[in-house]
């Protein structure tokens, strides 16, 4: 659910601004190129992957959208989601140009893209998806900055409650409080993923209190490559000692796939 690409160009210095912004324990695993990732999925085993990059200004936005979507051609594995930015004017006609080209979901990196997540200019987008069945994903957490994490999701997925919301990285990357996750995972809209989470820490038991607040059938799989290798990152998904009521084969595929009821997977 959850890797980025990048032009084989910029890949590598995106990936390490990344790795330097959130000061991550261990260099990258892989850079971001789309041959990269392709070929890691191969030696994994894994089907499909959905990629994203965020537009860090407004006009970035359509030239992301377009590159995500000529990567996903060539490469059927890949699973197209767009972008949008708090500045960007053109969104109806950019979240038209996505449906009509099967980019159904947007990514939100309110860090990288210097908004918060629930800014107001944000909304008439959000309508917008809502209304025409779009999903939105989004980085959640950095206890840095206050620009995502449960307090700015929420007002989101109780304005619009038919958009579909993914909460990255358990909800809340680096602030690992369920009393500060449990709110959010009451929402009949609200998912999330697994990336960025169980590798990132040793102590895995606040992760694990976190995952029990999620409706099983709301979770998903997710590597963040490049930051984290998806073969290694699968093999320790299969590792995890999971809840009551959670199912692997649910978490690795099922959740998703019917989630994303846009193409038969």
């Amino acid at each position: 659910m959850h890797t980025h690409i990048f032009p084989d160009k910029v890949a590598r210095k995106a990936t390490l601004n990344v790795v330097d912004y959130f000061g991550l324990p261990e260099p990258p695993n892989h850079f971001g190129t789309v041959d990269e990732l392709t070929a890691v999925l191969d030696d994994a085993g894994i089907d499909y992957a959905v990629v994203f990059s965020a537009a860090t200004t407004p006009h970035q936005v359509e030239g992301v959208n377009r590159y995500i979507l000529e990567e996903t051609r060539l490469h059927r594995k890949l699973i197209p989601c767009g972008t949008l930015h708090a500045g960007y004017e053109g969104y109806k006609d950019e979240l038209r140009w996505m449906r009509e080209h099967g980019i159904f979901g947007v990514k939100i990196h309110p860090e990288f893209q210097h908004f918060v997540l629930d800014d107001e200019r944000l909304f008439p987008m959000f309508e917008e998806m809502e209304r025409n069945d779009m999903f939105l994903i989004a980085h959640m957490g950095d206890p840095r900055v206050n620009v995502s994490g449960p307090r700015r999701l929420l007002p989101v997925a109780r304005t619009f409650p038919r958009l579909r919301c993914v909460a990255a990285h358990l909800g809340n990357w680096g602030d690992w409080d369920v009393e500060k996750v449990r709110p959010m995972t009451k929402l009949e809209n609200i998912y999330t993923d697994i990336s960025s989470s169980f590798s990132y820490v040793t102590d895995h038991g606040p992760l694990y209190e976190i995952l029990r607040e999620y409706d099983p059938s709301h979770v998903f799989f997710g590597s963040d490559y490049p930051i984290w290798c998806p073969k290694k990152e699968l093999k320790k998904a299969m590792a995890l000692h999971l809840p009551d009521g959670f199912r692997l084969e649910d978490i690795l595929f099922n959740n998703f796939a019917r989630f994303y009821h846009y193409r038969d997977l």
